[in-house]
């Protein structure tokens, strides 16, 4: 598992919006994603907020979760197991050398630290300041706002 998605770009396999199709093509690609509890959590969290949105419908947003769930259990998704408190170690590094310049947000940092613990070489987003992270923490960053 070379390609970490973060949670935005992942969100974006399972619902149709901008960059969907980009981020499908990139996860199609790869025959396993890997999956943390902060993807979980933030996953789960973006359906319900776009049920609460009222931009999906509870039963569309149980649907999707269970699809979630079920490319959680044929490893499409993959589980990974990691040492926070190394991965926290690695986010503050990252936020000391690069946060007054790039301007990231703590969760940001976490999913590149992240990537990093789990030797990653390409990180899929769509947020520019997530990318630049990904650039100067030695990661190919992979834009999908922009065309394949």
């Amino acid at each position: 598992m070379k390609v970490y998605f973060d949670s935005s770009a992942l969100v974006k396999i399972y619902v149709t919006e901008a960059q969907s199709e980009r981020a499908r093509s990139e996860a199609q690609a790869v025959p396993q994603l890997p999956l943390t509890w902060l993807h979980t959590l933030e996953v789960g969290n973006a359906l319900r907020v776009l049920t609460g949105r009222k931009l999906l419908t509870a039963a569309e947003a149980r649907a999707l979760l269970d699809q979630f769930e079920d490319d959680r259990q044929t490893q499409r998704l993959a589980d990974v197991a990691l040492e926070w408190p190394k991965v926290f170690h690695e986010a503050e590094q990252l936020s000391r050398r690069h946060s007054a310049q790039l301007l990231c947000r703590s969760l940001d940092i976490l999913h590149v630290a992240v990537a990093a613990e789990l030797g990653c070489t390409r990180f899929v987003s769509a947020d520019g300041r997530q990318l630049a992270l990904a650039k100067a923490a030695g990661l190919k960053p992979v834009d999908i706002r922009q065309a394949k």
